[in-house]
């Protein structure tokens, strides 16, 4: 018996299934103990595994409220405040993305700064890694329970920005998207579903307020995010040097890159600033020639400060919340039927249907423009606007634009919601999409109402406008969960959201990169006609070399269409207020691909349900899964029509 392996030995009741064991050994589990002389249902159970020092401290079993505890509403501190915190940074980028693409030259772009498509992708990329640990990290948030989850989502998110902020101020573009991007984006997704699923147990009555509340708090960060980091940037910025007006100092060109003398005569990188360029920031700045790398935006340590505020923030509110304990139950609520009950496909079997498809690509077509705005939004509106109105639109009228938007975003989630629960996902769907299209058509007329008529009358319909398509748009997030449940059951609605996310996160990545893309070739295509204009014998006492050797002057940021204006003959139409003209059309192209792909859904074939996949049991749906349908409880049935099929 020698040969026999360890759970074979001392078995006497059984030699035959010991000889057997022998003879296949991988079958017996590392953790089995020996058989004794007489087996019993304990010797087949592994030892329980020991936790550490975290886990004793911060697991789930520190996460149940005491007996005595009772007061629900005193969550919903904790959990608002974490998604105040999460919201803020990914929508209300583009106050930051707006200062970093001109921290070396300040007052503009230098040669050695980013480039705008650089400074947007930090956006794309939170998203994606948001997307990402939402998905990848659900069971082991429901292991280590919400307060572990938070706590290191917490770490990574300000850690992330301190990280990116690290990036800002060594010009290292690779560790702003490692902080910003990467870190940021992985702590938001794991700290973003436990305050959900804690609520939604506190809360089993009014499950639509307490999502709801949660989608204020994510909507609402960027009205806190926004202000702060103005505020901030404004108190750590710094002046760079004056060196001289245009003209009144030599100057010459290397590599494209203009130099003039500071106040030792050294040649120094220099940057010129026009009336055009200072109208896109604060402070009170003469026209003229400024050193490059001599100032600062403060965007670096303002960031810097935001990361170490959310850690601690979240930190807090890791420490504050619980669940409830086991059984208990709001007084005088009777748990309604389970909508689990009803028919309800599982994930392999949507995964194999048209209409997940149809309704993914109608969902991210919707959806590109909205990160696409969000990610240029306060540049877009101080580049458009405020050479024809540079009173009004200051950097701080840019700033409130921005905090508009976000306050769309707050809004459509609640409204669209709540519209989708009267008439149903599929007709709150096209009025989203018949919303959308007329905006992004009419929105490049609007702006060319404003510069024939330097009137704010247009203006503010463009920022009316354009807030009504964050608030459609934004809409369709918290409606499509909804849309899901009545495609393809309640169920497992929580596993098939997760899955339409990828959809939300190829959004998130096409939608800005589309932006920028187009807005630079349209900027590209003007600065070559205003070439082809511009006095050969003035554009060459400014830069030192004729107009065809532009090429280098335009790599190096040097020739931009602010300096070519300046240059230009009075009357001469400024191209910049219609460079965002062709996103504009492209967006509205997109949705005109979500009115035909919506169009073509049409309910799952009943006999789907009927098969024996769509009757096995299931995990549970993971309502930390949902960001939608935060106003109505998915245990309320979805409405059928006569012949009982679900309606949309």
């Amino acid at each position: 018996m020698a040969f026999l392996p360890r759970c074979a030995r001392g078995s006497r009741a059984r030699p035959l299934l010991a000889l057997t064991r022998a003879a296949t050994p991988r079958a017996c589990p590392r953790w089995t103990r020996p058989l004794s002389a007489t087996p019993g249902p304990a010797s087949a159970e592994p030892p329980p595994a020991p936790q550490g020092v975290l886990m004793r401290l911060l697991g789930p079993e520190t996460a149940v409220a005491s007996e005595g505890f009772s007061n629900r509403w005193a969550m919903m501190v904790p959990a608002f405040t974490t998604h105040l915190c999460l919201g803020g940074p990914g929508f209300g980028w583009s106050v930051l993305s707006s200062a970093i693409v001109r921290e070396h030259g300040f007052v503009s772009s230098a040669a050695t700064d980013w480039s705008l498509f650089d400074v947007t992708m930090p956006m794309p990329i939170f998203f994606t890694f948001l997307g990402l640990a939402g998905a990848a990290a659900g069971n082991w948030q429901n292991v280590v329970g919400p307060r572990m989850a938070i706590l290191t989502g917490g770490m990574l998110f300000g850690g992330g920005m301190v990280v990116g902020a690290a990036g800002i101020a060594m010009h290292s573009l690779p560790l702003l998207y490692l902080g910003f991007g990467v870190l940021g984006g992985l702590g938001t997704g794991l700290c973003y579903t436990p305050p959900m699923q804690a609520l939604m147990l506190w809360f089993p009555d009014q499950k639509g307020l307490a999502m709801g509340c949660l989608v204020a708090g994510f909507g609402a960060g960027g009205l806190l995010f926004v202000p702060a980091m103005s505020q901030l940037m404004s108190n750590f910025q710094r002046a760079p040097t004056f060196l001289g007006e245009m003209g009144a100092v030599e100057t010459t060109t290397r590599a494209g890159v203009l130099y003039a003398p500071n106040e030792m005569g050294e040649m120094v990188a220099a940057v010129q600033a026009t009336s055009a360029d200072l109208a896109k920031i604060s402070g009170d700045l003469a026209t003229g020639l400024y050193a490059v790398g001599s100032g600062s935006t403060g965007a670096a340590e303002a960031l810097a400060i935001a990361g170490i505020v959310y850690a601690a923030t979240l930190s807090a509110c890791a420490l504050a919340i619980c669940r409830p304990r086991a059984g208990w139950l709001p007084a005088g609520y009777v748990p309604p039927p389970s909508a689990a009950d009803s028919p309800s496909l599982t994930v392999e079997q949507v995964m194999r249907t048209p209409q997940f498809y149809q309704l993914g690509v109608t969902f991210a077509c919707i959806t590109c423009g909205i990160y696409g705005i969000f990610s240029v939004a306060k540049g877009m509106m101080s580049e458009v606007f405020s050479g024809v109105l540079p009173l009004l639109v200051t950097s701080g009228f840019t700033s409130s634009y921005l905090m508009m938007l976000s306050l769309g975003n707050l809004s459509g989630r609640f409204g669209m919601a709540t519209l989708s629960d009267r008439i149903g996902c599929k007709s709150a769907y096209n009025i989203i999409i018949a919303t959308l299209i007329p905006i992004y058509f009419t929105a490049p007329m609007l702006v060319q109402q404003v510069v024939s008529t330097e009137s704010p009358l247009p203006l503010y319909a463009f920022i009316g406008t354009t807030w009504l398509a964050v608030f459609a748009a934004c809409g369709s997030i918290s409606t499509t969960p909804a849309y899901e449940a009545a495609l393809f059951g309640t169920k497992n609605v929580g596993a098939v959201h997760g899955r339409m996310l990828v959809f939300n996160s190829i959004a998130a990545v096409v939608g800005p990169n589309l932006f920028v893309k187009l807005r630079t070739n349209d900027e590209l295509s003007a600065i070559s006609r205003l070439l082809e204009q511009v006095d050969p014998t003035r554009f060459e006492a400014s830069f030192g070399v004729p107009p065809s050797g532009a090429q280098s002057l335009i790599e190096a940021k040097t020739v931009t269409v602010s300096k070519l204006m300046a240059l230009m003959p009075v009357g001469t139409p400024d191209p910049t207020p219609f460079l965002y003209d062709s996103t504009m059309h492209a967006m509205g192209g997109l949705v005109l691909v979500s009115a035909v792909m919506h169009n073509l859904i049409r309910p799952v074939d009943p006999e789907m349900f009927a098969q024996p996949d769509a009757a096995a049991a299931q995990p549970p749906a993971q309502t930390g899964a949902l960001e939608g349908r935060m106003l109505g409880s998915l245990e309320k049935p979805i409405p059928e029509d006569a012949g009982g099929a679900k309606r949309l």
